[in-house]
C-alpha cells in the first residue's frame, strides 16, 4: 500500500510541474490557453467521543479547466470537478477587463462575501464552519469589481439557484441575490497589509434554505460531527460579513464575523452568526503574501514551512418552524433546538513548490444540539497537487 502511495505521489508531483507550463498561444498573440487542475490526496484518522476510532486515505475533489485570455481585453475560464464520484462545474464565466482597475464578470462564479473564493489559497484544509455554513456556493450573475492599492469595491446580482439545478419544488423559481462588498487597505505594501472589509448579501429564497455543517472530513460521508438545519419555506435570508486581515513579513492574521437572518413565513426567523480568527508564521521563508485581486490572502512561497492556528465558532438559534399544508395555510410551528460548533485548529503547512504542498491539521470540535453535547478530535494530512 505504501509502494502505491508512493508511486501515486511521484507520478502526480512529476505531471503536475510538467502540466504547469501547458500555454498555447496563437501566433499573432491575440489568443491564449492555460491549463490548470489539481488533485488532493488525503488521509484522516477521527478519534469520535472516546474509543471510537475512524481512519482512512482519500483521493478526492480532481479539479481540471482551462484559462482563456483573447483580444487584449477578454478572458474566459472553464473548470469541472470530480468528487464523491460525480461531475459538476464550478468556474464557468467570461470576464471583460475595462481598464486596469474595472472589470466587468458574467457566469458561474462567486458573489463577493467569505473566502470560498480562496480555493487553493486557502491555508487550512477545510474552510472554517462559519464560513463554510453561512457563505454561499458560487452561482451564477453579473459582477463588477474596481481594485485599487487602497481600495477595492465589488457588487453583483445572481440567481440563488445552482448551475445544474434547473427545477424543484418550486419549479424554475431559482431566487436571486445582490451582494457587495467594500475594503480599505490604509497598508498595502510588499511585505505588509492592513485591511479592513465589509459585505452585505440580500436573497430572495424560492422556498427553502440548507446551512450546513460539518467537522472537516477528507475521507469519509460519515459526516461525524455534522448537522443540517433545512430551514423551509425562507421568504428572504439578510447576510452581513466584517473582516480584518494584518500581514507584516512572515506573520499573518485575519478574523471574520459572518451573520445571516432568514425571514420565515408565519413571523418567523431563524439566525445563524458565527466567526473565526486565525493566525500563522513562517518557520522558514521570507514574507506572507496577499492577492489584491481577491482581496484574500494568497498561498505562501515555495520552501516555506508555516504554522497555524484557528478559533471557530457557529451558533445556530432555536426557532419555530412553520410547514405549508397542500392548501397553503402554515402548520403549528415545530421547535428547532439551538446548535452550536466551537472547534479549535492547528496546522503545519509546507509548500515543496508553487505546484504541490503538504499539509496537517488537527482538530478540536464541540457541537451542542440542544441538551445533547460531544467532543470529536481529528488529524488530517494532504498531499495537493495543482498546476
Amino acid at each position: 500500500m505504501k509502494k502505491v502511495l508512493l508511486g501515486i505521489a511521484a507520478f502526480a508531483l512529476a505531471a503536475s510541474s510538467a502540466m504547469a507550463q501547458v500555454v498555447v498561444k496563437t501566433n499573432s498573440g491575440d489568443l491564449s490557453l492555460r491549463l490548470i487542475g489539481r488533485t488532493n490526496l488525503d488521509y484522516g484518522r477521527y478519534f469520535i467521543h472516546s474509543d471510537a476510532q475512524d481512519y482512512g486515505f482519500k483521493m478526492n475533489d480532481t479539479r481540471l479547466g482551462v484559462v482563456a485570455n483573447f483580444d487584449e481585453n477578454w478572458s474566459a475560464k472553464a473548470e469541472i470537478c470530480y468528487a464523491n464520484k460525480a461531475v459538476s462545474f464550478r468556474d464557468l464565466w467570461i470576464g471583460y477587463k475595462i481598464n486596469n482597475k474595472m472589470s466587468l464578470t458574467g457566469g458561474n462564479h462567486f458573489q463577493p462575501f467569505g473566502a470560498k473564493i480562496l480555493g487553493l489559497g486557502y491555508k487550512f484544509i477545510e474552510d472554517a464552519q462559519a464560513d463554510y455554513a453561512i457563505t454561499p456556493a458560487r452561482k451564477i450573475g453579473v459582477s463588477y469589481d474596481f481594485t485599487t492599492n487602497p481600495f477595492k469595491a465589488t457588487a453583483g446580482i445572481y440567481s440563488d439557484g445552482n448551475i445544474d439545478n434547473l427545477s424543484g419544488n418550486a419549479g424554475i423559481n431559482q431566487g436571486y441575490s445582490a451582494a457587495a462588498k467594500f475594503i480599505v487597505r490604509p497598508i498595502c505594501g510588499d511585505s505588509s497589509v492592513l485591511h479592513f472589509g465589509v459585505a452585505g448579501m440580500y436573497t430572495n429564497v424560492a422556498n427553502s434554505y440548507s446551512y450546513n455543517v460539518n467537522q472537516p472530513e477528507t475521507f469519509s460521508g460519515k459526516k461525524i460531527a455534522s448537522y443540517t438545519s433545512d430551514v423551509a419555506n425562507t421568504i428572504n435570508i439578510n447576510r452581513l460579513e466584517a473582516e480584518i486581515i494584518y500581514i507584516y513579513k512572515r506573520f499573518y492574521f485575519e478574523t471574520h464575523y459572518l451573520d445571516a437572518m432568514s425571514n420565515l413565513i408565519g413571523d418567523n426567523n431563524f439566525h445563524a452568526r458565527g466567526g473565526y480568527a486565525q493566525a500563522s508564521f513562517l518557520l522558514i521563508g521570507q514574507k506572507q503574501n496577499y492577492n489584491k485581486k481577491t482581496g484574500l490572502a494568497a498561498l505562501a512561497s515555495p520552501k516555506n514551512l508555516e504554522v497555524l492556528a484557528r478559533i471557530d465558532r457557529l451558533n445556530m438559534d432555536s426557532y419555530a418552524q412553520a410547514v405549508l399544508g397542500a392548501d397553503g395555510t402554515p402548520s403549528d410551528p415545530i421547535a428547532k433546538p439551538e446548535q452550536n460548533v466551537t472547534d479549535f485548529t492547528f496546522g503545519l503547512n509546507y509548500f515543496f513548490n508553487k505546484n504541490v504542498n503538504a499539509r496537517l491539521n488537527y482538530t478540536v470540535a464541540k457541537v451542542e444540539q440542544g441538551d445533547a453535547e460531544r467532543t470529536n478530535n481529528a488529524i488530517q494530512a494532504r498531499l495537493q497537487f495543482s498546476f
